[in-house]
């Protein structure tokens, strides 16, 4: 392997090269200076070699010379000792080690360094241990003394396939190395593999960082981007911290990590993320040197002046012992630098010349002082104060075409086109003018390619072809000779004008529109006419399909549109270069025509309704009503549930009056053929559960006779109010409009004055409907309910039907319609018993009167009953269609609270419901299940999934009551423990060993500790592998008796068992007995089910399920 040099940042490094023996191209070729540069490394790599000894002596870090290079060997280490993962993990994250010993102390700002703390981020530290979540050690102190970051930042072990993830240290004699193994950045641990080595010299002191294999960075935008470099035990920029920087300047840019910078700040960083630049990535073999040296960097600027179109002038403060200079430029963009001809400078100021005109470059200075020399500074910006590493650079040289153009302005837009224009130059260029227009901001630079030109004198310009609603940015510089540009305009820009026009009438959503109405809109400028869509539906062009209207700015309907109806339109221009697009729809509601009897039912699909009205007012003699708003609202489940929209009040607190009004009807001039038909329920506030009594709250439904111009309350037709039967899921309810004809409209109108009780009042399927010939039944009830059979009555209509009943029952709430065929007719009286019914279910019954063969009323009321719970084989509950607070059918709440047995809203485990459970205290959470017939079988097994509700450890029991009316005398079979708030457990437990005459499981929860649990998916079913092992068993000569059993169990044969192994429910081995006698000594086990397994003599095993009493 042949040894080669390369000069890096005035210093001399060797770099490795197998496959050119050649001295490595140095940066300051660019310049012509090879040689003399080359020679001036050497004699500085020697004098600092001599010096060594003095340079360890200094404390300010930033006076650490530096050096960078490419093609260097990276020689991993494999001995040593591995750091992360600990133990037999395989990934790391956020670990920071225990002090490590360093066998030969390393000397660090002065000070002698014994021990160091490795960081799964990236870096080491001295002094104490860095935060494990400190993901800047560079600007960032801590407790610590002192930092050298390779790749600091939240870093993680890599999860690329194939990664061998580790972190390694190992002393080498010479260096203590520290080595990253397939690391990577937290956010892109899936796709990058880094390697890299943080090494400590210990005769000089030198710290380098060598990188190895990189990937190219991950794609997804990182929090943190790294930084690389070395602090001391201060972050204060100037004197303790030595910060690297690269970016992606210009945007785009090819330059990686071999080209890095000196940072600005002590928080500088290093990109290292594909989503802003894959370009910059770590090449392998990259080194980084820092060596103790005293002199510090520069890092005060001046502004930069006499800027010319062929050079600058820049400024600086000198450090603290600095005699010389030397001074690299570069133009932006450019990876690599050039050295100033007149380095190096004993003054603080530097005249650049040579440049090209109207070019952005960066500068950085280095500072000497003999031997002695400081890294280079960082790139000031123009003014000096700030960063040059940046898109505008240290400074711009002026352009050799002075014209400077102002006063930018548009005009003439329309959605294609737009003339831009400008104020002329004071010297107007000879050739005209350029200027560039694009949809993004990002300014042109000199190598822009223009989008246009004008001739001279010509200041103004037609842009064509552009894109309707689109913002433009341009920009304008003066064309002096052709070859001679002017710098570029400040930007200005335009948004050309959309194909959508502003439209005036009617108005957004406006209601009581004409028949024949006239949309009207504002003119666009450039368009050759325009397009109209109306539908009935959102979207729709049942009454106009993007019909071409031409170039005019109205329409009027020429035929008459339906009364109560909305329409949706839009209006769209184009031009003779762009079609019409789709643009932003509204709609109108025609005037309310009259409805007639019979109407459609409403069923508040929408609210308001076309056509019904809201308004607050006190129901009197002559109601003063003030229309737009009430207590009123939508609701998307009738009666809190479900998802059939309904409409609701709440009932609470003081309000005269809330209105809900429907459209007007027209009863014709009969009075007395027609019935308003409605569905009322009654619930607690945004719940389901039922009500007794309204208290003095009021909900009156009130007729007005003149179509809604006067309202009275001379015309209630009905009121409820106290004690009632309420339904909690719905009942229709029936007024009759005796005496009334003509035009109407009727009204529900709350009325509270008092906040107890907080009620909500539900109305749906509002209709009004002819009163039919043959009335229906009312007040169903069952009566007498067992598990397969029950009684329904009811009350017949006044006028007993003919014909008598019909009735019909199911299972589901879906209601019969007229053509559904009855289960039962021909009933004669007004009860009827209903038998072969299923145990534990909730049946629906309807009865309709039949008063002739042709005239059959409509169904009544649903009645819903539920048969008494049966004895059940098998359990497969999952809760999702229990009410929330309550239980399913059959199974109780047995726990002195009964709330903290109880089925919550949950989507933890299956959406939407689970079952919550819960013990504090005296307050116990109990709940048994249903009658189970085979509990003593033993083949049955019990699973369910489990999570904790809000704080993991909370335990639940299984087992049963040997006094089903006693809680006190739970027996336990198994145990479940939560164990996690996010992640869900399945648990299982056979039922073994249940005593007979016990007929139900139930869960308990210990309240030790107190943290709730949730259950869901429970099931109870067969276990064939039970079943078979139980076979098995009877098959075999060794039998255990007695089961259950209270301290001995007996084996009867012992003599081919070597050993027996007790096993509690949780697979947790509780005991051994080696050599076992017959009689089995168990008496210190607690109460529950155990596993005895017998390893027999030949390597058998037997296992035996026994219950401890």
């Amino acid at each position: 392997m042949t040894k080669n040099y390369r000069i890096l940042n005035n210093r001399e490094y060797p770099v490795f090269n197998t496959q050119d023996s050649r001295a490595v191209k140095d940066d300051s070729e660019a310049t012509g200076k090879k040689q003399k540069s080359w020679l001036k490394g050497m004699f500085v790599a020697a004098a600092l070699l001599a010096t060594g000894s003095s340079a360890l002596a200094q404390t300010n870090i930033a006076a650490y010379s530096f050096a960078k290079g490419t093609g260097a060997p990276y020689t991993s280490i494999t001995g040593g000792t591995k750091v992360f993962p600990a133990g037999t993990g395989t990934s790391y994250d956020n670990e920071v080690s225990a002090a490590i010993a360093l066998p030969t102390p390393f000397t660090f700002g002065g000070v002698a360094i014994s021990s160091i703390y490795i960081s799964a981020n990236g870096y080491i530290a001295f002094g104490a241990a860095p935060s494990g979540s400190s993901y800047t050690p560079l600007s960032t102190l801590g407790s610590t003394t002192g930092a050298i970051a390779a790749f600091g930042q939240d870093g993680a072990s890599s999860t690329v396939a194939g990664a061998a993830p580790e972190v390694r240290y190992q002393d080498l004699g010479t260096e203590f190395v520290v080595q990253y193994q397939d690391h990577a950045d937290f956010s892109n641990r899936s796709n990058e593999k880094l390697n890299f080595q943080i090494r400590l010299v210990y005769a000089t002191g030198e710290i380098k960082i060598v990188y190895g294999a990189c990937t190219d960075p991950g794609t997804t935008s990182s929090t943190y981007n790294p930084q690389v470099g070395i602090r001391g035990n201060t972050v204060a920029y100037a004197t303790n911290v030595s910060p690297l920087m690269i970016g992606n300047v210009p945007a785009g840019t090819t330059c990686d990590w071999s080209k890095a910078v000196t940072g600005n700040a002590n928080s500088s960083t290093m990109l290292f993320t594909a989503a802003t630049n894959v370009n910059v990535k770590i090449p392998n073999g990259l080194i980084y040197i820092w060596t103790p040296g005293t002199q510090l960097p520069v890092r005060t600027f001046a502004a930069t002046n006499a800027i010319t179109n062929t050079g600058a002038t820049i400024n600086w403060t000198a450090p603290t012992g600095s005699t010389v200079y030397n001074v690299q430029y570069r133009t932006l963009g450019s990876c690599d630098w050039t050295d100033f001809s007149g380095n190096p400078v004993s003054a603080t100021t530097a005249s650049i010349s040579g440049l090209t005109q109207n070019t952005t470059y960066q500068v950085q200075v280095q500072a000497l002082n003999g031997n002695a020399l400081s890294t280079y500074s960082h790139i000031p910006n123009l003014a000096g104060t700030g960063n040059g590493y940046a898109t505008a650079g240290s400074f711009t040289t002026l352009p050799n075409c002075a014209s400077t153009v102002t006063g930018l302005a548009s005009s003439a837009l329309t959605p294609e086109s737009a003339t831009i224009s400008w104020t002329a130059s004071t010297t107007a260029p000879g050739n005209g003018y350029e200027y560039y227009y694009s949809t993004s901001s990002t300014a042109p630079t000199t190598a822009t390619v223009p989008s246009g030109s004008t001739a001279a004198g010509v200041v103004t310009a037609n842009l064509t072809g552009l894109t309707p609603s689109t913002t433009y940015y341009y920009w304008v510089r003066g064309n002096c000779n052709g070859t001679d540009k002017g710098v570029w305009s400040s930007s200005a820009n335009f948004i050309t004008l959309s194909t959508c026009p502003t439209v005036s009438l009617p108005a957004a959503s406006a209601t009581g529109v004409s028949t024949t109405p006239t949309i009207t809109w504002a003119a666009i400028n450039g368009a050759a006419g325009y397009r109209l869509r109306v539908g009935t539906t959102a979207g729709g062009t049942d009454i106009a399909n993007n019909i071409d209207l031409g170039n005019v700015t109205s329409y009027t309907f020429p035929s008459a549109l339906n009364t109560s109806t909305k329409y949706y339109y839009a209006v769209s221009g184009y031009t003779a270069n762009i079609s019409a697009v789709a643009c932003s729809e509204r709609n109108f509601t025609t005037v309310c025509g009259i409805e007639n009897a019979p109407t459609v039912a409403q069923a508040f699909s929408s609210f308001l309704p076309i056509c019904w009205t809201a308004a607050k007012g006190e129901v009197t003699a002559s109601s003063t009503l003030v229309y737009g708003t009430s207590k009123w609202s939508s609701e998307t489940g009738f009666g809190n549930t479900g998802t059939n929209s309904a409409v609701r009040i709440n009932l609470y607190g003081t309000n005269t009056g809330d209105w809900l009004i429907s459209q007007p009807i027209n009863l014709g001039s009969t009075p007395g053929v027609y019935r308003v038909k409605y569905k009322m329920a009654v619930t607690t506030y945004l719940a389901t559960s039922s009500v007794t009594t309204l208290g003095t709250h009021l909900l009156r439904v009130i007729i007005s006779t003149d179509g809604g111009t006067t309202w009275s309350n001379a015309n209630v037709l009905k009121t409820y109010t106290g004690a009632g039967t309420y339904s909690n899921t719905g009942q229709f309810e029936t007024i009759n409009l005796t005496g009334y004809s003509g035009n109407i409209k009727i009204a529900f109108v709350g009325t509270t004055s008092s906040n107890s009780p907080d009620i909500d009042f539900h109305i749906d399927d509002f209709a009004v409907e002819a009163i039919p010939s043959c009335a229906e039944p009312t007040a169903l009830a069952a009566n007498n309910i067992t598990t397969t059979s029950a009684d329904i009555s009811w009350t017949g209509p006044a006028t007993a039907p003919g014909n008598g009943y019909e009735l019909y029952y199911s299972t589901s709430n879906t209601a019969p319609t007229s053509s559904t065929t009855p289960n039962m007719t021909g009933i004669t009286g007004t009860s009827q018993s209903l038998s072969s019914l299923s145990p534990s279910s909730t049946y629906y019954v309807w009865v309709r009167s039949v008063c002739t063969a042709t005239d059959k009323s409509p169904w009544s009321n649903a009645l819903n009953f539920a048969t008494a719970c049966g004895s059940v084989s098998t359990l497969n509950e999952n809760f999702d269609s229990s009410i929330v607070g309550s239980l399913p059918a059959c199974w109780t709440s047995i726990g002195t609270t009964s709330t903290y047995g109880t089925i919550n809203a949950s989507t933890a485990i299956s959406a939407p419901n689970a079952l919550y459970i819960y013990t504090s205290g005296t307050s116990t959470g109990m709940v048994a299940t249903p009658e189970i017939s085979n509990l003593q079988s033993g083949n049955y097994t019990l699973k369910f999934k489990g999570r904790a509700n809000f704080t993991a450890g909370g335990i639940v029991q299984i087992g049963y009551l040997t006094n089903p009316s006693d809680t006190s005398t739970f027996v336990a079979l198994g145990s479940y423990t939560s164990t996690s708030t996010t992640a869900v457990d399945n648990y299982s437990l056979d039922i073994t060993g249940v005593p007979a005459g016990v007929t139900k499981l139930v869960f308990k929860h210990t309240g030790t500790p107190s943290n709730s649990v949730l259950i869901d998916d429970v099931s109870y079913a067969l276990n064939p592998s039970l079943s078979t092992s139980e076979t098995s068993v009877v098959k075999n000569s060794i039998k255990v008796y007695p089961n259950p059993f209270s301290d001995v169990l007996n084996i009867s044969d012992i003599s081919n068992v070597k050993n027996a192994l007790v096993t509690d429910i949780s697979g947790r081995l509780v005991k051994t007995i080696a050599n076992p006698s017959s009689a089995l000594q168990l008496g210190e086990l607690k109460e529950g089910m155990y596993l005895i397994t017998l390893e027999m003599k030949d390597g058998s095993r037997k296992t035996f399920k026994v219950i401890k009493r």
